[in-house]
């Protein structure tokens, strides 16, 4: 199976907790996307793993996603290794796809920086053409990472403004996590989405950061974005 997007989070609930906006505004336009979660999340102090499969397979039906594995790398545990990138570029090369987004490798939860550091040091790995994996080298046009404490300035902004609700009822899914008696979770995610938008001007926005140059064919490329 091939998609247009891979998505890769540390935690069961990382993507929709960073991009999920996009991720239901890549559903809307018809875009495929996989989810690769690093762990099943098993240090929590909250829910169990079988819950937060449970829980983690709903949001993936609920976001359209043409698939959701979970790598089952320790929680707590993640660390930037040679094995670890093999594993990652491994996930990449057997999905292909053309933009893949992580989280951003500084963040207060090491796991969180570690999945980030992970991705980026797989680059190299994902077009290997010796390296002992089953499938072809390929490396994606883009590899974007998404901000989940850091509030890093973005090289882009995606306006989530009219599926912001939507959101909220997708990470109403994670009931073990998000539900209102562990805290106001979504008070903060809120008031992330919306200081990230105010720098464009909109209501809500979902931040990514890239470390190197997206490539344009000339300013043709940018003008649908700035629609």
């Amino acid at each position: 199976m091939t998609v247009d997007v891979l998505f890769i989070g540390a935690h069961p609930d990382d993507v929709e907790w960073g991009v999920g906006g996009m991720a239901l505004l890549l559903r809307d336009a018809g875009v495929s996307f996989a989810i690769a979660d690093l762990t099943q999340g098993e240090m929590g102090s909250r829910g169990t793993v079988d819950q937060r499969a449970v829980e983690a397979a709903r949001a993936a039906e609920v976001l359209g996603a043409s698939a959701r594995e979970n790598l089952k790398l320790p929680d707590g545990g993640l660390v930037d290794s040679p094995e670890n990138r093999r594993l990652i570029a491994g996930v990449v090369r057997r999905y292909r796809p053309k933009i893949v987004v992580a989280p951003l490798w500084e963040d207060r939860h090491p796991d969180h920086a570690a999945a980030g550091l992970m991705v980026r040091n797989a680059a190299l790995y994902c077009g290997l053409r010796n390296l002992d994996d089953p499938h072809p080298p390929h490396k994606p046009a883009a590899l974007l990472y998404y901000p989940l404490h850091q509030f890093q300035k973005p090289s882009f902004l995606v306006d989530t403004t009219a599926i912001f609700p939507r959101k909220l009822e997708l990470l109403g899914v994670f009931a073990s996590q998000f539900a209102a008696s562990v805290g106001d979770y979504l008070f903060a995610l809120e008031s992330r989405d919306r200081y990230f938008g105010l720098q464009a001007g909109v209501r809500y926005g979902e931040a990514l950061v890239s470390d190197q140059p997206v490539r344009l064919g000339g300013l043709s490329d940018l003008l649908p974005v700035l629609r």
